[in-house]
């Protein structure tokens, strides 16, 4: 293979590890959140229950967008002028294959 793919598929292999370690560390942080939050929902619903209150349900739905993601394509050449062609199978195809812009 190429050493100049075989540096692309680094590159990919470190950005998807960044990205999964940054991941990992949101998610962390949700189920903290939400521990606290259901800590918080006892001490309210124990609160409104002495007083006579209603007591508080978390309703939490994700976002409408939670399923849709953003691609993150970063160029790879930095400081190239040339126009990145789109993504697509056939241009992937023939990247793999070493006949791209031929």
């Amino acid at each position: 293979m190429d050493t100049t793919f075989q540096q692309w598929l680094a590159q990919g292999e470190a950005i998807y590890q960044a990205a999964l370690k940054e991941f990992r560390a949101i998610e962390a942080q949700i189920d903290e959140l939400e521990k606290k939050l259901l800590e918080k929902q006892a001490e309210v619903n124990q609160i409104a229950q002495i007083l006579g209150k209603p007591t508080v349900e978390v309703l939490r739905a994700p976002p409408a967008n939670a399923i849709v993601a953003a691609p993150v394509i970063p160029q790879i050449i930095e400081g190239s002028d040339r126009v990145q062609p789109q993504p697509s199978n056939a241009n992937i195809a023939r990247a793999l294959t070493g006949k791209f812009g031929r």
